[in-house]
């Protein structure tokens, strides 16, 4: 999900080998043994402080922790997605378990209900589009509803109609989400009673289907209010000209929220621009959105009340296009850049709660912005990771050629750097240097739950490593199949 510019060649192997044990990879040392011994962990310090030496005094007994001897009923787990489908394995990377050899696109988080341990998705067949849902760790199915049929020939040979359309209303952008709690409900997107793509929720427990928008306007990315009282609809449109090939819609017809309990529709101002920017939320009722502005970005950066519409001011400044949100604090991380009578300038920038004027974190601006909810950082890409009260800041190993970044529980990190076309993983804990553990491009980094000493490592091939604290010697776990692009952590 974060390569932003890592332009080097990509590697493919289709065939996936299920649990490939070797001894020894070529210029990196490989066991199948579990390390043991353990060094207590300090708290994470700021890459830019003075990194002494780890101390060598070894007089503080080992622990053990058992191996695990199965694939853990309960969780939690560890989950990767694929091109061969989607995998779980216990916290230090054992068991890897195929639960579905469907491929699903885009964010996996608002497709899985981790009170009800199941994985709604959307897949494709020679009838149409389908929402199934998977159940985690047994992986059995169970087809929901049939959103739309449409051959992939008649997709091909008109491009340009009504049911192609909603076909990619449906298929290109997030098309689930489940209801926050206890995860009753599930939203979709579907046209299942009509030509265009409309709002559904299915309920688990009744098994019904109940459709809650309707019209001409394409409904595309589901999105729950925290407490689950409200779903966010946006309606948007393919207009011509198209041009030689079809990209996403081209028009934000309107946004409206839903209120569950009785199915109200609630008309929303539309935010200037063809995108639904969404930040994330104040709290159960109010949203945070911007305007698109082509001279000078993004701006008017605001909250939205779900129930009557009503908009607030949340910071005047202009910004570069990337903000993102911690779910921490609520605090906003975004990027800036001069030329326009609002900016701020160059730099990163962070607004914390009850703040009306931002810091300033960063002397330059980035060229992406987003939260790592398993490491609870910003990446502010190139520059570093921040924390959510912008008091702690991890450079990366080398600047502009590290990416796919991981922290741990204990602050340790792990980063892929590429340099010459040559990818490897470099790792580092609090007060100690950094160390190359393993050599390969890198499809996912991340640490483990449980302890946070464990990393996992995904490679371009499918490989599966891990590496524990304190030699980071890489085991080979299994391999996963081609682009794993998320990794991600299920309690």
């Amino acid at each position: 999900m974060r390569h932003y510019l890592k332009f080097v060649p990509a590697i493919l192997l289709p065939v996936v080998s299920m649990l490939c044990w070797v001894s020894s990879l070529p210029g990196t040392q490989v066991t199948q043994n579990t390390p043991t011994g353990s060094l207590m962990a300090t708290s994470p310090v700021p890459n830019k402080s003075p990194a002494p030496q780890l101390p060598t005094d070894t007089s503080v007994p080992p622990t053990y922790t058992p191996e695990p001897t199965s694939l853990n009923f309960s969780g939690p787990y560890i989950l990767f997605k694929g091109q061969s489908g989607i995998w779980i394995t216990n916290p230090d990377g054992s068991f890897p378990t195929l639960v579905s050899e469907k491929v699903v696109q885009g964010d996996l988080r608002p497709s899985l209900s981790v009170a009800n341990r199941q994985i709604a998705m959307v897949t494709q067949n020679d009838q149409g589009l389908d929402l199934m849902i998977v159940n985690i760790p047994g992986g059995e199915v169970e087809t929901i509803a049939h959103l739309i049929s449409i051959t992939r020939d008649f997709e091909i040979n008109y491009p340009f109609s009504e049911k192609a359309f909603a076909t990619y209303a449906i298929r290109d952008y997030p098309d689930v989400a489940w209801q926050p709690g206890n995860g009753r409900l599930l939203a979709f997107t579907g046209a299942i009673n009509g030509p265009t793509s409309d709002l559904y929720t299915y309920d688990t427990q009744t098994h019904e289907i109940k459709q809650l928008t309707s019209g001409l306007s394409q409904s595309i990315s589901p999105i729950w209010s925290p407490d689950g009282a409200y779903i966010l609809n946006f309606g948007v449109s393919w207009v011509p000209p198209f041009g030689g090939a079809i990209g996403p819609a081209n028009r934000l017809d309107g946004v409206w929220a839903v209120r569950v309990s009785d199915g109200k529709l609630i008309a929303l101002a539309k935010p200037k621009g063809n995108l639904p920017h969404i930040v994330g939320w104040l709290d159960a009722e109010h949203y945070i959105t911007y305007d698109s502005d082509d001279k000078c970005d993004s701006t008017n950066l605001r909250s939205v009340n779900v129930v009557n519409g009503e908009e607030k001011s949340i910071m005047s400044y202009n910004f570069y296009n990337y903000i993102a949100q911690s779910p921490e604090n609520g605090a906003l991380l975004f990027s800036s850049a001069p030329g326009c009578s609002t900016s701020l300038g160059e730099g990163v920038f962070i607004l914390l709660p009850g703040q009306t004027t931002p810091g300033k974190l960063l002397d330059k601006r980035a060229w992406g912005i987003e939260w790592l909810p398993e490491g609870k950082v910003f990446e502010a890409y190139p520059e570093a990771l921040l924390s959510s009260d912008g008091i702690t800041r991890y450079d990366p190993p080398v600047y502009d050629k590290s990416f796919e970044p991981a922290v741990s529980r204990e602050g340790y990190q792990a980063w892929e750097v590429i340099e010459n076309y040559q990818g490897r993983v470099v790792v580092r804990v609090p007060g100690g240097e950094w160390q190359t553990i393993l050599d390969g491009l890198v499809d996912q980094l991340i640490w483990d739950p449980a302890e946070g000493k464990t990393l996992l490592i995904v490679l371009r091939d499918g490989s599966l490593y891990a590496a524990s604290f304190p030699d980071f010697i890489p085991r080979l776990m299994a391999n996963l199949g081609d682009n794993v692009n998320q990794a991600f952590w299920l309690p």
